[in-house]
C-alpha cells in the first residue's frame, strides 16, 4: 500500500516538471520570412528588379504578415496583410508606406480580396481569413493540425502587369497555438536571403495547437479517471460491507457527475460535443458514474438499519 502512495506522489513532480515546457503559443518563420526588405550600399543594383531608385530599392512590393488570432468557431486563421511598396511603387514605412505609383492587391485565402493603392496615398492593408480545414480535423482534438496557403498579387495599374513580390512576417505569438509560416520556394544567390516571386505570391501556414493545451487537457482527463476511481473504490467497499450506503454519498456523486460535465466545458477552445476524447474516456466515465450513482442508490434503499441513529437507547427509556 505504502508502495502505492509514494508512486502517486512521484506523479505530482512529474507534472509541475511538465508544467514548465508548457507554453502558451509561439510562432516560427523561416530564415527568407524572418528578414524585412533592406535598401543598402547598393546591394540591389545589379539583379533584375531595380530601376535607379534614388533609394537604392528594387521594384517590388512587400508583404508584410502579421498574425493575428485563430477564431475556433468559425474555424479560421486571421491575420493582417501589409503591402509595402519599394521602389518605383513607394516608400515603405514602419507599418505602411507611401505609394508612388498606383497598383492593386488581390489575395486569394479562403475567399478572394482587393484592395487598390492610389498614387500618393498610403498604402493600405488588409484582415484576411483562412479557412482552417475543410475535414474533420477537430475529432482529433488536441492532436488536430491545420495548414494552408495564402497567395497574392500586386498589379500595377498603369501596365497591367504583374509587380514582382517578397513576403515578410512578424513573429507574433497566437495564444493556445504553435503557428508556423514557411515558403515554397528558397532565395535566389542574388537576392539578399529573400525569395523574389516573379507574379503570384505564396505564403505557407501550418498550426497546431501549443503545449499548454495538451498539458490542459491532461490534467482535466485525469481528474475525471480520479474521480471515477474514488466512486468506485467507495462502492466496492460498501458491496463488502467495509462502508454503510449513506444519502450524503449519493449526494455527493450526483455533484461528481454533473461537475464532470463543467470539466468538460473547460476544454481550451471548448470543441463540440463528438471529438475522440468523448468517446475514449468522457462519456465511459459519466456512464460508469451514473451506473455506480444507480448502484450505490440500489445498496441504500435495501440498508435495513437506516433508522439505528433515531432508535431509543436504554438510557433515554430510564
Amino acid at each position: 500500500m505504502k508502495r502505492k502512495y509514494i508512486s502517486f506522489l512521484l506523479i505530482i513532480p512529474f507534472i509541475l516538471l511538465l508544467s514548465l515546457f508548457a507554453k502558451g503559443g509561439s510562432t516560427s518563420v523561416e530564415e527568407s520570412l524572418s528578414k524585412f526588405l533592406r535598401c543598402e550600399n547598393g546591394q540591389w543594383k545589379e539583379t533584375l528588379y531595380f530601376s535607379d531608385d534614388v533609394n537604392g530599392c528594387p521594384d517590388l512590393i512587400e508583404f508584410a504578415i502579421r498574425p493575428a488570432y485563430v477564431s475556433e468557431k468559425s474555424s479560421e486563421f486571421v491575420l493582417r496583410v501589409i503591402p509595402l511598396p519599394a521602389g518605383i511603387y513607394g516608400l515603405s514605412l514602419s507599418n505602411s508606406g507611401v505609394v508612388y505609383s498606383p497598383y492593386t492587391i488581390d489575395i486569394d485565402t479562403t475567399d478572394s480580396f482587393r484592395i487598390r493603392n492610389p498614387k500618393y496615398g498610403i498604402a493600405k492593408g488588409l484582415t484576411v481569413r483562412a479557412k482552417m480545414s475543410s475535414e474533420n480535423e477537430l475529432f482529433f482534438y488536441p492532436f488536430d493540425r491545420y495548414q494552408g496557403e495564402i497567395n497574392m498579387l500586386a498589379v500595377d495599374d498603369l501596365t497591367k502587369s504583374g509587380i514582382p513580390g517578397t513576403i515578410s512576417a512578424f513573429k507574433e505569438s497566437l495564444s493556445g497555438w504553435k503557428l508556423s509560416l514557411s515558403e515554397p520556394l528558397t532565395p535566389e544567390p542574388d537576392t539578399n536571403g529573400k525569395v523574389i516571386y516573379g507574379s503570384v505570391t505564396t505564403l505557407e501556414w501550418s498550426l497546431k495547437r501549443a503545449n499548454i493545451v495538451f498539458f490542459s487537457v491532461l490534467l482535466l482527463c485525469l481528474l475525471m479517471l480520479i474521480a471515477l476511481a474514488s466512486a468506485f473504490m467507495i462502492t466496492r467497499s460498501i458491496h463488502k460491507g467495509q462502508r454503510p450506503p449513506s444519502m450524503n454519498l449519493l449526494l455527493w456523486l450526483a455533484t461528481i457527475l454533473f461537475a464532470i460535465l463543467q470539466v468538460r466545458t473547460n476544454f481550451t477552445g471548448n470543441p463540440p460535443i463528438g471529438i475522440l476524447l468523448d468517446y475514449v474516456i468522457v462519456f465511459p466515465v459519466l456512464s460508469a458514474m451514473l451506473l455506480l450513482g444507480i448502484l450505490n442508490t440500489f445498496y441504500w434503499i435495501r440498508r435495513w438499519d437506516w433508522d439505528l441513529e433515531n432508535e431509543p437507547t436504554s438510557e433515554t427509556v430510564q
